[in-house]
């Protein structure tokens, strides 16, 4: 098990300790992240006509927003997966189908060839044959 980690961060311009078992870097990447969702949102209220619990509850739609739209392009994601999976599935049973024909084909090139060359002695046999009568 991975060790827990802890991390003091500033939040809302205050100062916490968060901890959890992923690198520090990521902890302080979270707490970017809510700063940032912070920030945009006094950038659309301007002059925080809100108060501090409004704010919060419009920062947590937001982040549920962010999380809900992420989960839907993963399973979208997901979908697509299984069935560029099974795609590729069928292409390589399609070229190893081919490979078999190929196979067939050669073999059958194979003894027509000889079938040819034997085709060409017996001409050159019963040539000399003609030849001789």
């Amino acid at each position: 098990m991975n060790k827990k980690n802890d991390a003091q961060v500033i939040i809302n311009g205050k100062n916490y300790n968060i901890a959890g078992y992923e690198n520090v870097e990521y902890l302080h990447k979270i707490a970017d992240y809510i700063n940032n969702k912070q920030a945009a949102l006094k950038g659309v209220n301007g002059n925080n006509i809100i108060n501090d619990s409004e704010r919060n509850i419009l920062i947590m739609i937001n982040i549920a927003d962010d999380y809900l739209k992420l989960k839907a392009l993963e399973e979208e994601n997901s979908a697509n997966f299984v069935d560029h999976k099974k795609e590729v599935e069928n292409l390589q049973n399609t070229i190893s189908e081919y490979r078999n024909k190929l196979e067939e084909t050669e073999k059958e090139n194979r003894l027509l060839r000889k079938d040819n060359l034997e085709l060409q002695r017996k001409v050159i046999r019963f040539e000399t044959e003609m030849k001789d009568i």
